[in-house]
């Protein structure tokens, strides 16, 4: 007997639920003008529903006593009473498309209230989903209060079931256990403005969305544009809300500054510090003026460069105007000038010198040069005297690091200074160029570990490669484009660099691919090759000098140039494809070492 009570007490929940989704759904119909037909199949359906529900009620309200029986009652009562309110709006819904006649005008008993004419119907305008995402809220519950919660029309039902078919996830979770009444509409609101509207809430939310903003790394136009745009959506978003990140002594864009600054292409970065120089204002360097140069320089790049001249100064005249009455003139020209050389470094790559891909301070020809010779470069050139690089003079360089050769504190750059360059200085500006390990070349005449071997992949193509074995890097390494002769492919994974003085890289998409590496043909060594993995970067290093090695007797013994004609006449330097890394070293090292007199150590290998 217990049993059968709680079953139908089951089977009533479960039919309520589907009453109250039937009604949910003929609503939704009413809402978007549904076909009429689809509207009778509906109410049909509800009406379906509602005589199995009523029966069942009457068999449970048998099994209940006192006021367990009372509470039933009323409950039911509630359910009825919705299902006439939203079967009398369906009808109205129907008449009015037939055409019949007016809503309300003896098309409903005369013992359900009257549905006004536009009740049940709104106008074509397509309300958002609200997902849960706090920042959306705002946004939604503007339209949503303008077309459905202040309309005098609609009765709070109706609201009621315009919100619940406007809601999705969490927000629906939030107010779908409340139950169907106009008397809870009003609960559902505050639950849905407590848990998603608070101002303090949304506030934090956006400056979050700042902090997480992906960063843009390429000069491309598209990425800049992007970054702009998410940017100034947050900062309006935040001014909407009463904090208006530009107001204030100590303004929130400040703080965000530097942050947001990072999040844009380095080359952007140096254009915009070229552009404003070292004696703007805080009118001319702020969050604002940098997104409106970041803006410009995204269009820059999306027209030619034969578009693009005479725009650029005309534009940056009009945006920048001088705030210093005593040099008007010089500045604007100034600014002129120095956007344009901004644009030129940003275009400009390779050496200055050699036209080689590495910096200026980099270059083995100016490196080599005296003192003398080396200005002559530098001034021929128009490079800045601080920092070596184009488009700008050293007296509007950002270089703020003095000189630190024995002791100089001046501001120019090492390999200028003005007394011999010690092998140490030599050796530290070497490092400060190359920050990784593996990247660095040497400078004493010294040869590095390397080594010519064959790589094969996994198609039986193959290819001679230059390798250089380096314990200082935990990971091997081969070039996008000897990967891309082998066929390698393989699965991207996410990875950050450490380089040699605690430099982090941002983190990036890398490939990461296998292939076999073994002896190359005529190097008299046979055997089985060493499968490895390696990550797929477009450049390893610069291009390391060949150096010749001495013999245990002291004459020059063969180098890497010996193996290649053409090389040893050019003296060509050595192009690193595959750096091997402290992963697979000891794999390929066979333990027997032989130094010569000189101070120089062969390591012996499988290749």
């Amino acid at each position: 007997m217990a049993s059968a009570a709680k079953s139908r007490s089951k089977r009533l929940v479960a039919l309520k639920d589907r009453l109250n989704r039937l009604l949910a759904e003929l609503d939704g119909l009413c809402i978007r003008s549904a076909d009429v037909l689809e509207v009778e199949e509906q109410i049909s359906l509800l009406e379906e529903s509602f005589r199995a529900a009523d029966a069942l009620q009457t068999e449970v309200e048998l099994d209940l006593d006192g006021e367990e029986r009372q509470a039933a009652i009323d409950d039911w009562a509630l359910c009825r009473q919705n299902y006439r309110v939203g079967k009398a709006r369906a009808r109205a819904r129907m008449v009015e498309a037939r055409g019949e006649g007016p809503i309300g005008s003896g098309c409903v008993s005369a013992g359900i209230p009257a549905v006004r004419s536009s009740n049940g119907r709104l106008p074509e305008i397509t309300l958002p989903k609200f997902t849960g995402k706090v920042l959306e809220f705002p946004s939604f519950w503007a339209q949503f209060e303008a077309n459905v919660h202040k309309r005098r029309d609609l009765d709070n039902a109706t609201k009621f079931t315009y919100l619940l078919s406007n809601t999705e996830g969490t927000a629906r979770n939030a107010i779908e256990g409340i139950p169907l009444t106009p008397e809870n509409y009003s609960q559902a609101v505050d639950i849905l403005k407590k848990r998603f509207g608070r101002p303090r809430q949304v506030i934090r939310e956006h400056l979050a969305a700042l902090w997480r903003e992906p960063a843009c790394r390429e000069m491309t136009a598209q990425g800049i544009q992007a970054l702009v745009d998410d940017v100034t959506k947050h900062l309006r978003c935040l001014t909407a809300l009463d904090r208006d990140p530009f107001a204030g002594r100590l303004p929130v864009s400040e703080a965000l500054m530097p942050m947001l600054r990072d999040k844009f292409p380095p080359a952007l970065i140096r254009a915009w510090d070229t552009n404003i120089g070292p004696e703007a204002t805080d009118e001319e360097d702020n969050l604002q003026k940098f997104l409106e140069f970041a803006q410009w320089q995204a269009g820059l790049l999306s027209t030619s460069m034969g578009e693009e001249t005479k725009p650029s100064a005309s534009r940056q005249e009009e945006r920048t105007p001088s705030s210093k009455p005593s040099r008007p003139e010089r500045r604007s020209v100034d600014r002129i000038r120095s956007t344009a050389a901004a644009l030129a470094v940003v275009a400009a790559k390779g050496c200055p010198f050699c036209s080689g891909d590495h910096k200026a301070e980099a270059c083995e020809k100016f490196r080599q040069a005296d003192l003398p010779g080396r200005r002559d470069m530098a001034r021929t050139k128009e490079l800045c005297f601080r920092c070596l690089e184009t488009g700008h003079m050293a007296k509007g360089c950002r270089e703020g690091r003095p000189c630190g050769v024995d002791g100089c504190r001046q501001r120019h750059h090492r390999l200028l200074h003005p007394s011999p360059m010690t092998e140490s200085a030599r050796s530290s500006g070497s490092d400060s160029i190359h920050p990784s390990l593996w990247a660095v070349r040497s400078t004493s005449g010294k040869g590095l570990p390397t080594a010519r071997a064959c790589a094969y992949g996994p198609n039986g193509k193959h290819v001679v490669v230059n390798c250089l074995l380096d314990t200082g890097t935990a990971v091997s390494f081969i070039r996008k484009d000897v990967a891309k002769i082998l066929g390698l492919t393989g699965p991207h994974e996410r990875c950050r660099f450490t380089t040699l003085g605690g430099r982090v890289g941002p983190e990036r998409r890398w490939r990461r691919v296998e292939f076999r590496l073994g002896a190359a043909e005529g190097s008299g060594r046979r055997g089985a090759c060493t499968r490895m993995q390696a990550l797929v970067i477009p450049r390893i290093c610069g291009e390391v000098p060949t150096a010749p090695t001495e013999s245990s007797d002291g004459t020059p013994a063969r180098t890497v140039a010996e193996v290649e004609p053409r090389q040893r006449e050019q003296r060509a330097p050595l192009v690193v494809d595959v750096l091997v890394g402290i992963d697979y070293y000891y794999e390929l090292v066979t333990g027997r070492i032989r130094r010569a007199i000189g101070g120089s150590v062969a390591v012996e290998t499988r290749l």
